[in-house]
């Protein structure tokens, strides 16, 4: 509050010409708050403390408010002593003059187009002294100007608002005018808005069923069943081309077709590419981190760059998926209404999708004669359907979510002056036309609150049902038809963290949506919650490593550790906008640093680009790391295949064996398939073998069978048991034939011979797997890729699959030679058949060029000489062989045998 005059000052007499002063009035409830102190007297009232001249208005740059307040003395910057307020009215109420606010124009003006004013009796003197030819009034508080571009919440305020552009450069400044006049009563500010314009910052259309279309224009509203229809037949049309789209890359047989077969070829390379990469979760990364990023300025408020700011929001645009906002904008239709359609639209789409796949299904059994129950139909089209409605829900969730989190966002308007207890109006931020705190926002919230129920929490629940339902089967690597059916969740994930995507969706629930119960208010509070939330998640991602594939892991980091820095960019430049706006641009320096929100938004920048660096070279690290690790690998994907058992089977391979010759290679290949195939089990009597009675469960416990071929096996009881136990179970075989005669191996007649007449057709004449056991190291790895292709081919992963190429990291490959230095060979014209030779030469290496000719080439490196009968018929070839030897150059000899 303003300080008392010092003691030794004695109070001012009032003028002589004044009636006596009434009694003091009574202090007031509350003091004012101290920013009172700041304001610095205008230019003064008077001549100085003994002047008998006064003013009667406050000058330019000011404008009057009344208080109730005493009269308090001021020290002015010259250094005399002048009074801060004017006479007292009626009412005992002094006149203050107070600094016009930013983006206000507190011009005086004539009296003529004032009321109230009050004149001296003598005469209307400027605060220089000056008399003027025509009486002057002050501006009040409730006739300051506003600026073009600004709009103010209450004629009772001195809070300037600039009008938001919405995305087009100037469009702020078309839709608020400014002016003196705050508008009709009962409306909210209309007075500074373009006459086609009304509500908060003038974003809401005058005419009845008009929208704001580009930040400046009104555009007429889509009828309700117009726009219903145009929304219906968009959805129906999108089901209608994905659905042909499946159903003809399902055609095997059109890709030889002329027209539609280039187009198919093209999609099935363009998969096999998204599967060889991975793209799936990247792409999910990349998203989840889009979905978080694009909301900074909706969801926190950021402020940002204007050049940032305007990319920001139309990102933010095209990320949130409010279609309402094109067919049913803000002032065509009742926000509960595109609350409602938003939220419910997409499962009634999957509804009409389920109708119609249940449909077809039991049209399809009645045409075939099938008898099924309808619960057998609606189970079916569920598994169908489940991959379609996990990736909708997971693209939809944070939009929806974030959407309806909204309705409890409201911006609030400043009604008060800022000397006072502040008082606000607000709105709604997704639409003006509402009010917040009103029973219309009360209805809204409670309509709120029950959908996410049916979202946000809905799809947790769903998510970590699922996740739960196929815990056990993933654990024991059995899949069931719900872990295919859901493999959208789990696939890119350890088994141990099949459940990650829980985690990950509730983190994203909470950034875009949830983080809206902090008051808007306390906007600031939101970056300091996400920051901790992002750190957290960041961390505990580095440490446990959820995903398979490395770069997966590494782009996870890197996508979430980006967030991180952009969140703290933005809160820096918004922290910074908001200390400019308050006390200006030099105390936001000093406090933060930065001598511009430009400057804390580049250095978020740079620090982006510094840590996408660094985590693309880690990332190239570990893939070199990677491709050195001696395991196998899809040639498809380059990723280690996924083993995993059918219900109730509990080893991928059994080794049916003899003691005799057969016991040290197949320890041989169980070792060395644990090593290429990390979680692969495998029986091996001498470590597995309990009961020997129990034979046949084992074989029925056991996914492959593998019979290892050789002397003695056919004679064998025990193995004799085996091998009718896996015919009669029906089980796969793998033929594994020993070839070296010395480790008890034969030709495959020889042990044909060997086997029972009756079981020779169900052995060698099934056209099982046939893999011939190789001691030498390379030719051994082949023989163990061939048997761990066979036993994938009968696992639940790859059971459609008629192949399954596999390599190994480093291994011996074939491939064409050629030479690391370019080879220039000369075949001289005096030998016969050379040049010919070395055509053939340069045909089948890379690196070759032949030169001819009788001299020797300045650029050869080698001579070809090709010995033959007719070789040393031309004298000449003898002395170019001589001076070759003088000069040192090498000369390969070719001896022709034919």
């Amino acid at each position: 509050p303003p300080s008392p005059p010092p003691p030794s000052t004695p109070p001012l007499p009032p003028p002589p010409s004044q009636p006596p002063s009434p009694p003091p009035l009574p202090p007031p409830p509350s003091s004012p708050p101290s920013s009172l102190h700041q304001y610095r007297c205008p230019h003064p009232f008077g001549d100085g403390a003994d002047s008998d001249k006064t003013c009667d208005s406050c000058t330019d740059g000011y404008y009057e408010r009344r208080s109730s307040d005493d009269a308090r003395a001021r020290d002015q910057p010259d250094g005399t002593e002048k009074i801060e307020a004017l006479e007292r009215d009626a009412d005992g109420r002094y006149a203050y003059c107070y600094p016009c606010p930013p983006h206000a124009n507190c011009t005086a003006r004539d009296a003529a187009r004032g009321a109230g004013r009050r004149l001296h009796e003598d005469s209307v003197v400027t605060g220089c002294g000056e008399k003027l030819a025509e009486p002057i009034v002050s501006v009040t508080l409730s006739t300051i100007g506003v600026a073009r571009g600004y709009w103010r919440a209450s004629a009772d305020t001195d809070q300037m608002i600039k009008c938001d552009d919405r995305g087009y450069v100037g469009s702020g400044e078309a839709r608020c005018i400014g002016g003196e006049d705050f508008g009709p009563n009962g409306t909210i500010g209309s007075g500074y808005c373009d006459s086609n314009f009304r509500g908060p910052e003038c974003q809401l259309c005058s005419a009845a069923n008009h929208h704001l279309a580009d930040g400046s224009s009104c555009e007429k509203c889509w009828e309700p069943g117009e726009a219903v229809g145009i929304v219906a037949t968009i959805a129906v049309a999108i089901c209608v081309a994905f659905g042909l789209l499946a159903w003809v890359y399902t055609k095997q047989s059109w890709r030889n077709h002329r027209g539609v077969g280039p187009p198919l070829q093209l999609a099935d390379r363009v998969a096999a590419w998204c599967v060889s990469t991975g793209l799936k979760p990247k792409l999910k990364i990349l998203l989840g981190f889009f979905q978080v990023c694009f909301v900074l300025s909706t969801t926190y408020s950021a402020r940002l760059p204007k050049d940032s700011q305007k990319a920001f929001d139309k990102l933010s645009e095209a990320i949130a998926i409010d279609w309402t906002a094109v067919f049913l904008p803000p002032g065509c239709t009742d926000f509960k209404v595109r609350l409602i359609i938003l939220a419910t639209l997409p499962i009634l789409i999957i509804a009409l999708l389920m109708l119609v796949g249940i449909g077809i299904r039991l049209k399809h059994w009645h045409a075939t004669s099938e008898r099924r129950r309808v619960s057998d139909a609606i189970r079916r089209v569920v598994l169908d359907l489940t991959p379609l409605i996990l990736i909708l829900v997971f693209i939809l969730v944070p939009s929806i979510s974030a959407f309806i989190f909204r309705t409890w966002s409201c911006k609030a308007y400043v009604v008060s002056h800022s000397e006072e207890s502040w008082k606000y109006v607000s709105f709604l931020k997704l639409d003006a036309n509402v009010q917040c705190e009103t029973s219309q926002h009360t209805d809204i919230k409670i309509l709120a609150a029950f959908l996410l129920i049916l979202w946000p929490v809905g799809s947790l629940v769903l998510f970590t049902l699922l996740a739960v339902a196929c815990f056990k089967a993933l654990q024991r690597k059995m899949p069931t038809a719900l872990t295919r059916a859901t493999a959208f969740l789990h696939t890119e994930y350890k088994t141990r963290w099949c459940w990650w995507e829980v985690l990950e969706l509730l983190r994203k629930i909470v950034l875009v949506g949830m983080i809206l119960v902090i008051p808007e208010r306390r906007s600031f509070l939101r970056f300091v919650v996400a920051t901790l939330i992002c750190s957290v998640y960041v961390v505990v991602l580095a440490v446990v490593k959820p995903y398979k594939r490395i770069e997966d892991h590494v782009l996870a980091v890197g996508t979430n550790l980006v967030l991180l820095l952009v969140i703290l960019g933005a809160s820096w430049t918004t922290l910074f906008e908001s200390i400019k706006e308050d006390v200006g641009a030099d105390k936001a320096e000093r406090f933060l640093g930065w001598p511009s929100s430009e400057a804390a938004f580049g250095v978020t920048i740079f620090l982006v680009v510094g840590a996408l660096v660094v985590f693309l070279y880690g990332a190239l690290l570990a893939a070199r790391r990677l491709a050195k690790i001696h395991k196998i690998r899809l040639v498809s994907t380059s990723q280690p295949p996924e083993l995993t058992l059918a219900r109730g089977l509990t080893w991928h391979l059994f080794n049916s064996h003899i003691w005799s010759t057969g016991q040290d290679a197949v320890a041989v290949i169980k070792n060395e398939l644990k090593l290429l195939l990390p979680g692969v089990s495998v029986f091996l009597d001498v470590d597995d073998l309990e009961d020997i009675g129990a034979l046949e469960s084992y074989i029925d416990r056991s996914q492959v069978i593998l019979f290892f071929l050789s002397k003695g096996y056919f004679r064998s009881k025990n193995c004799l048991r085996e091998i009718r136990s896996s015919l009669e179970k029906r089980k796969p075989l793998v033929l594994v034939q020993e070839a070296d005669p010395a480790k008890g191996g034969g030709t495959l007649e020889e042990l044909r011979a060997e086997c029972p007449v009756d079981l020779q057709p169900a052995i060698f004449d099934a056209k099982w797997p046939l893999v011939v056991w190789m001691r030498i190291e390379e030719f051994q790895l082949v023989s163990l890729k061939m048997i761990s292709e066979a036993l994938l081919l009968k696992t639940p992963t790859y059971a459609a699959y008629t192949s399954l190429p596999l390599t190994v990291p480093g291994e011996l490959q074939g491939r064409n030679l050629g030479f690391a230095r370019q080879v220039v060979l000369w075949a001289s014209n005096a030998n016969k058949g050379a040049r010919a030779m070395a055509n053939e030469l340069a045909t089948a290496f890379t690196g070759v060029i032949v030169c001819g000719g009788a001299e020797i080439p300045p650029r050869a490196t080698h001579m070809l000489l090709y010995l033959c009968e007719a070789t040393w018929s031309d004298d000449r070839l003898a002395e170019q062989v001589e001076r070759v030897r003088e000069v040192g150059l090498p000369i390969v000899m070719a001896h022709e045998n034919d």
